[in-house]
């Protein structure tokens, strides 16, 4: 079976809720800020849209050749900030540890060196999150000092977290 990353589309909407279910069940580290229950996928088909027109917003999918969402990373613009855009990536627990997120990570920086509107990529990693951590450093991020604070995990527990940036062509 082969894996594809590929650009979000609006016909990924029903996938794409269904995928975000299963991360936010699968993994702790994995928090939406919506409830995926309370979107609906007409909505998430024009957000989609919306996102892929914007040179500050992307999101990737990662489909297998038969049309399964295993993966999603993306990247936003921060609210009065265009130019700093907030990533994310995610693979359902079966397709990690093939290098899936590492792969969509490198894709993300690709866009925003080549195409983007943003300077600079930031995120928020939970220090238990090691193998995300190894990841980002590798694709250098640097942990920005004194960031240290708690995020809620899917559980809704308090957990230690740092951010990490990455600046486009430093």
């Amino acid at each position: 079976m082969e894996i594809f990353i590929r650009p979000a589309d609006r016909q990924d909407a029903v996938k794409l809720m269904g995928l975000l279910f299963q991360l936010q069940d699968e993994s702790s580290t994995f928090m939406l800020e919506q409830d995926p229950e309370t979107i609906e996928a007409a909505d998430e088909a024009d957000n989609i849209d919306i996102l892929q027109t914007t040179t500050n917003n992307i999101m990737l999918v990662a489909a297998t050749d038969e049309g399964q969402l295993v993966g999603l990373a993306s990247a936003a613009a921060k609210p009065k900030q265009p130019r700093v855009a907030e990533v994310g990536v995610a693979v359902l627990n079966e397709y990690q540890g093939n290098g899936l997120a590492q792969a969509m990570m490198a894709e993300i920086l690709d866009w925003a060196t080549t195409f983007s509107s943003v300077n600079q990529l930031v995120l928020t990693v939970q220090i238990i999150n090691e193998v995300a951590i190894h990841i980002y450093e590798k694709l250098g991020f640097k942990r920005i000092p004194e960031s240290e604070s708690e995020v809620l995990n899917s559980d809704h527990d308090l957990v230690p977290a740092f951010d990490m940036s990455w600046t486009v062509n430093d």
